[in-house]
């Protein structure tokens, strides 16, 4: 009987390592200061193919914190820039795309239609609506205070001082969700964007997903950048626009503008709209203790 139930529990090993052969893993690096009150590290998915993430956490509590996302302009809702140009206009340290957009994708300063809620500084680029794949938003108050939400005709805005949409939210209070969010091609690997919270909403987390390049990243599922987003920290998490627009840029410092990921057409596309943060550089020697306060 004994030998018997030693036989079986080798073959449950067995078995589970044989699940677990092809399973991703997802790994995530620490975090770097870059700025006052900004953090940046990396990830990956590491399975069959594998896909490699950037993101920034910022601490909306942190001196110095402000965002800015881009104004109304041109004939339609905005008129389309790079997001290194976004960045270099508008004195920002770190950016990234934002909103889903029309038309796509002349590699031109064309006017363009912001697809979902977009508020710049108080002024509302484009209103809320009830749409499905363009109706969950993260917003953010005068004095940062950041939550994701979903939007009809008659959400509140009284409170939002800036605002960018997605297609869905695949983190739900801790829980991954991405599978539910069928806006966005969630099922295929696609170069993502995501932006998260923290639990209790200290935190903001922008993250991309570099992808359709085999041999270094392919991408993400929505399921898959919701599990990326977990590991970073994030309690609640949305999809924003992905594929060539995916792009996350940062100031170098000495009046440029660093790339941070690989766009999946090599080159930056002119996006609709995009998400920028002002910060305080870091002091000389600066030391950032790790907090726990999420």
């Amino acid at each position: 009987m004994k030998q018997r139930r030693i036989w079986l529990f080798a073959i449950a090993i067995a078995s589970s390592l044989c699940l677990n052969a092809g399973a991703a893993t997802v790994k995530t690096s620490g975090w770097t200061p870059v700025f006052i009150g900004i953090d940046q590290a990396t990830g990956s998915i590491d399975g069959n193919d594998a896909s490699v993430a950037y993101a920034l956490r910022v601490d909306l509590r942190a001196p110095g914190i402000s965002f800015y996302t881009t104004p109304h302009q041109g004939t339609l809702n905005t008129v389309a820039s790079t997001t290194s140009q976004f960045l270099t206009k508008y004195g920002l340290q770190v950016a990234i795309n934002a909103n889903f957009f029309a038309p796509c994708c002349a590699a031109t300063t064309e006017n363009k239609t912001v697809l979902g809620l977009a508020i710049s500084d108080g002024n509302v680029v484009t209103a809320p609506d009830s749409t499905p794949g363009q109706n969950v938003a993260l917003v953010i108050s005068r004095l940062n205070k950041a939550t994701i939400e979903e939007t009809t005709e008659s959400t509140d805005l009284s409170d939002v001082f800036n605002a960018v949409a997605g297609s869905g939210i695949i983190v739900q209070d801790g829980v991954n969700v991405g599978s539910q969010t069928p806006y966005g091609d969630g099922a295929d690997p696609n170069p993502r964007t995501a932006v998260g919270l923290s639990e209790h909403g200290r935190y903001l987390y922008l993250i991309v997903i570099d992808g359709r390049q085999p041999g270094y990243s392919i991408g993400t599922t929505h399921a898959e950048t919701a599990d990326l987003m977990l590991a970073f920290g994030a309690y609640n998490a949305i999809n924003l626009d992905g594929g060539g627009s995916t792009d996350m840029v940062e100031d170098n410092g000495h009046g440029g503008v660093k790339i941070i990921n690989r766009p999946s057409g090599g080159a930056e596309r002119f996006d609709a709209n995009q998400l920028g943060i002002h910060a305080f550089p870091l002091p000389p020697f600066f030391h950032h203790p790790d907090s726990d306060n999420k």
